[in-house]
């Protein structure tokens, strides 16, 4: 396995902040938990950031996950709004039609 091919499959993790949750490292498909998508413990609203910037790479399987935890945390009541979220991602979500339900802030990069 070439260094490339190895870095993209190293998995990914969220750090749970006040107000805020920290995702990093590769969102996609072949590193995805097989668990269910659900919110991170310690995650209170009303209304919570989700900060994309240390977000390696994301494919779709990433961006469905993202869209589960986000249904899970309306039902809680908790807002969820996105920010520094790569280029990749939102060219997907406005494929999609998913940019009118994940807020994205813009200009944060």
């Amino acid at each position: 396995m070439k260094a490339d091919e190895a870095a993209a499959n190293v998995g990914w993790e969220w750090r749970v902040e006040p107000g805020l949750i920290r995702v990093s490292g590769n969102l996609l498909r072949s590193t995805l938990d097989r668990r269910r998508p659900g919110l991170p413990d310690g995650v209170v609203g009303p209304e919570v950031e989700v900060h994309l910037g240390q977000l390696r790479r994301i494919d779709t399987a990433g961006v469905a996950w993202l869209a589960a935890v986000q249904a899970e945390a309306e039902a809680k009541g908790i807002r969820l709004r996105y920010t520094h979220a790569p280029q990749a991602m939102r060219q997907m979500l406005g494929v999609y039609g998913l940019d009118e339900l994940m807020t994205l802030e813009t200009g944060l990069d």
